[in-house]
């Protein structure tokens, strides 16, 4: 409400400032709303990614393997929360990564693209993998820490440090940002194929039916495999393509609820038949189309402007596996084996990762610091 009226008493200023020094009133306008439609949509997106950070965290939060009591309803629950809606977290990123670095892309801005990503996206990586390496070097050399969290010993060498980079060994989460920054690499491959209207459905269609077809097979190149690259340059493609041809319709002011109503209902025929004929192409499209229903969900719902913690969730995502798996450990082997502390933590780790990530901000300056934007990708 106070918002609101705050956005009115600025514009009637405006109005009144525009007349008196003879600026057109209707360009003023016409640039405020486009302001506020830009920054209606980032938040958008902020929530967005805050829903899918925190499924994230639940996938890896999932500690049935740990806490070997088992409570046979709490188990099952876990199960169905991880393995039917977190695991929508993956496609919803991969989608609206590509989304966003697509919707304003062009032939003019691909160094622009390749400097701003390698800041984003591959410096972090570096320092995440070798933070990880150099982390579960120390355990291993620790001997409490090692029996606790039964590391074995390992040794310095060039060939480790390489292939814990390559190969993200200690970390094996940061395949995702391996993925990005590959699809990052063939971006203008990817624009060439998506940039025309037609010919954009045909390559996506394309990789679909490749996908489908399961011709990739066993083929990998390095520790790349071709089958889960395809598989996710599929929903990445189809993200990019709508940021070059739908982006008016994603950004519009107003969701409506036929679009959601459509959505939802495509959602779950896709998972009705993922159930009952099992295959990648009903697979790839429930991820899609549930990642594109919570998309419409996001955007219909009244959600209030994010907070800063909420914006942390790369930051989140670099720390969460560390924090969620140390936790878990410790909880089971100094408290109880049992599930009834595993359910507790696996609701309350989302929580502590976004509670120490904001604390680690505000000890870097609430962001401003070297070391926070090395770590987070200057952001």
């Amino acid at each position: 409400f106070i918002r609101k009226k705050w956005m009115t008493f600025q514009q009637s200023y405006d109005k009144i400032v525009a007349v008196i020094c003879g600026v057109d009133t209707g360009l003023l306008n016409g640039k405020r709303e486009r302001a506020m439609k830009e920054e209606t949509f980032k938040n958008k997106i902020l929530w967005y990614n805050f829903i899918m950070c925190l499924l994230v965290v639940c996938i890896h939060a999932q500690n049935m393997h740990i806490f070997l009591e088992p409570v046979p309803w709490i188990n099952q629950s876990i199960s169905f929360l991880v393995e039917r809606i977190a695991c929508l977290a993956v496609p919803g990123f991969f989608m609206c990564s590509g989304y966003l670095f697509y919707r304003n892309y062009s032939w003019g801005k691909v160094l622009e693209k390749y400097k701003t990503r390698f800041v984003g996206l591959f410096i972090p990586y570096v320092i995440w993998t070798l933070l990880y390496y150099f982390i579960h070097v120390g355990v291993s050399y620790i001997t409490p820490l090692r029996a606790v969290f039964n590391e074995p010993p390992i040794t310095v060498t060039w060939k480790g440090i390489v292939d814990a980079v390559l190969n993200y060994r200690y970390c094996v989460f940061l395949w995702f940002l391996q993925f990005l920054i590959l699809f990052v690499v063939i971006s203008p491959l990817i624009y060439l194929l998506i940039s025309n209207r037609y010919m954009g459905i045909v390559a996506i269609v394309l990789v679909l039916v490749i996908d489908s077809t399961g011709i990739c097979g066993d083929l990998a190149f390095g520790g790349i495999q071709a089958q889960a690259f395809c598989n996710w340059l599929f929903i990445y493609m189809t993200g990019g393509y709508i940021g070059v041809h739908g982006s008016g319709a994603v950004e519009s002011k107003n969701t409506s609820w036929l679009l959601l109503l459509a959505s939802v209902i495509l959602a779950v025929l896709a998972y009705y038949f993922f159930k009952h004929s099992p295959s990648m192409f009903t697979n790839l499209m429930y991820l899609l189309l549930f990642a594109s229903a919570l998309w419409c969900l996001t955007c219909k719902l009244p959600l209030p402007m994010a907070a800063s913690w909420q914006k942390h969730t790369f930051m989140v995502y670099m720390t969460h596996f560390l924090i969620v798996r140390g936790m878990n450990v410790l909880v089971s082997k100094y408290l109880s084996a049992s599930m009834w502390p595993g359910i507790l933590l696996f609701f309350l780790l989302p929580v502590l990762c976004f509670a120490l990530t904001a604390l680690f901000w505000r000890i870097c300056g609430k962001g401003q610091s070297f070391v926070w934007k090395m770590l987070s990708g200057n952001r």
